[in-house]
């Protein structure tokens, strides 16, 4: 069961990744739109591979969980799987500065 939960939401994640990369959605992230085009690019790619390194790491996170057999161990990759993301993000964050 975790291991559906946690893969549709890496789904989710991964497919709005995809378009973020496919239509250039960038002024949902953009301070400002008067970005130039190269800026632009740059801002949808690294939105979008952040969005599908996330849903990847969330199906990896629901495999790992289903696997571990105790309470204590699910809720450890849970745990694992928030740190992860909020470090994933931080990461971004200082790729993304000027």
């Amino acid at each position: 069961m975790l291991l559906l939960a946690y893969s549709v939401i890496g789904a989710i994640m991964a497919l709005l990744g995809a378009a973020v990369w496919r239509f250039k959605l960038t002024d949902r992230f953009a301070k400002n739109n008067q970005l130039t085009d190269n800026e632009s690019n740059r801002m949808a790619r690294n939105a979008s591979l952040l969005l599908i390194g996330l849903g990847l790491y969330a199906v990896l996170c629901g495999y790992f969980a289903q696997q571990t057999s105790t309470t204590n161990g699910q809720i450890m990759v849970m745990i694992l799987f928030v740190v992860g993301a909020q470090v994933a993000l931080a990461g971004y964050m200082y790729w993304q500065r000027q």
